[in-house]
């Protein structure tokens, strides 16, 4: 059986297979959102253990090919988090009059979830959102019913949930492209939601935007972006905002990113991502505006991608070099009490709390120091080595 405290993704593929209705959604005491049986309306059918991509124990998989690409249109880039390949695929599912999913982050409700461009822009899928998405009781039984009906579909996801609707389909459907990302693993909604009401504080005005990946000190420069009713803006490298900081150390992960299957097990059709390891190839690397890779795992995957050519700068890669990211994850025992203190931390206090407790004073100095530099043209000419490459990896 599945320990779903700790093994447990949340993809909620059990939810959309249960015949009976019987499994609802729930927070656990950390915010996570956890599948709930109600006992009274189980059938006890055993359709969620089939179903859970978990269970399944998922082997390991290697790309078919590998892709550099990056738009066309300088304006998708820019607005993109990496190269706008996710963009490139939707913009042709659109034209043929299809149906993308995707997560969105309302920020009036301050509250992802899976939603499509039935009911939303595409532009407002787009960029990444570093917190956990509610895909919903339905959710992966809405993609697979739109595309029962025969529609063009695009799925795009985490990888634990492309796996969970991989396991819900009863067969390949050629109108549908399950794509997901290399993820770095998902925050509870409470930590991001939370962090953002204090910041309305602070500011004495509502968030009227957001932006996890804003480029405005360049593409590898992770930059969260707060834009205020008010007009104020909130502008921090990752290193200095409290919310991004908690989020690369993993303080406040779910338990199961932590050693994740899917890491290098994707079941979907193609995994996108920053193409973080550019510099090691001989590449278009759009002046560092943007660009992603794409790494195909089916022959479905190939040809979508393929098709990309009219749209978007391509370059095929080395499979091998490329899979730089494809990498198993392991949590030993020992670690778990330390992550459970972080998560307290987190949820009880803040992550601006987690973040001073977890950075030494000279930490925190220097921290300072190198945002006062990036918000400086000037000073950040003059300090080339400590404003550094980002998440842009160079060679030696």
């Amino acid at each position: 059986m599945l320990n779903r405290k700790k093994e447990c993704t949340g993809c909620m593929a059990c939810a959309s297979a249960c015949p009976s209705g019987a499994i609802t959604i729930k927070e656990d005491p950390y915010g996570f959102l956890m599948p709930e049986v109600d006992p009274d309306q189980c059938i006890e059918c055993g359709l969620c253990n089939d179903i859970c991509p978990i269970l399944g124990r998922p082997e390991r998989t290697i790309p078919l090919e590998a892709w550099s690409l990056y738009h066309k249109s300088e304006e998708i880039v820019r607005i993109s988090s990496s190269g706008g390949a996710f963009y490139g695929l939707a913009e042709q599912v659109l034209q043929q009059d299809g149906i993308v999913f995707g997560c969105y982050y309302d920020i009036s409700q301050k509250r992802a979830y899976l939603a499509d461009t039935d009911h939303l822009p595409l532009k407002a899928l787009l960029t990444s959102k570093y917190v956990e998405s509610d895909i919903g009781r339905d959710g992966l039984s809405r993609v697979v019913s739109e595309a029962e009906k025969g529609r063009q579909v695009l799925f795009c996801g985490t990888p634990c949930q492309a796996a969970g609707l991989r396991r819900l389909l009863q067969k390949e459907y050629d109108n549908l492209l399950i794509a997901d990302f290399a993820c770095g693993g998902v925050a509870a909604q409470p930590y991001l939601s939370d962090y953002l009401a204090s910041l309305e504080e602070e500011y004495h005005s509502p968030v009227k935007r957001m932006s996890f990946r804003d480029k405005h000190y360049g593409w590898g420069q992770y930059c969260f972006y707060v834009e205020f009713e008010n007009g104020e803006i909130y502008r921090k490298t990752a290193m200095s905002d409290p919310y991004f900081f908690c989020f690369l150390r993993s303080s406040m992960q779910r338990l199961s990113c932590h050693g994740c299957l899917f890491s290098d097990a994707h079941q979907s059709d193609l995994c996108l991502s920053d193409f973080w390891k550019c510099d090691f190839f001989d590449v278009d690397r759009n002046d560092r505006k943007g660009l992603s890779l794409a790494l195909v795992f089916t022959e479905k995957g190939r040809k979508r991608i393929e098709s990309l050519k009219e749209t978007m700068h391509m370059q095929q890669l080395p499979v091998e070099e490329a899979s730089y990211h494809l990498k198993s994850r392991f949590c030993p025992e020992e670690k778990l009490p330390e992550i459970y203190r972080d998560m307290t931390s987190a949820r009880t206090e803040g992550v601006a709390a987690l973040r001073n407790r977890l950075l030494s004073e000279e930490q925190k100095a220097f921290y300072d120091r190198r945002q006062q530099i990036m918000d400086d043209e000037n000073e950040r000419a003059l300090h080339p080595d400590i404003v550094g490459n980002g998440q842009i990896m160079v060679k030696a």
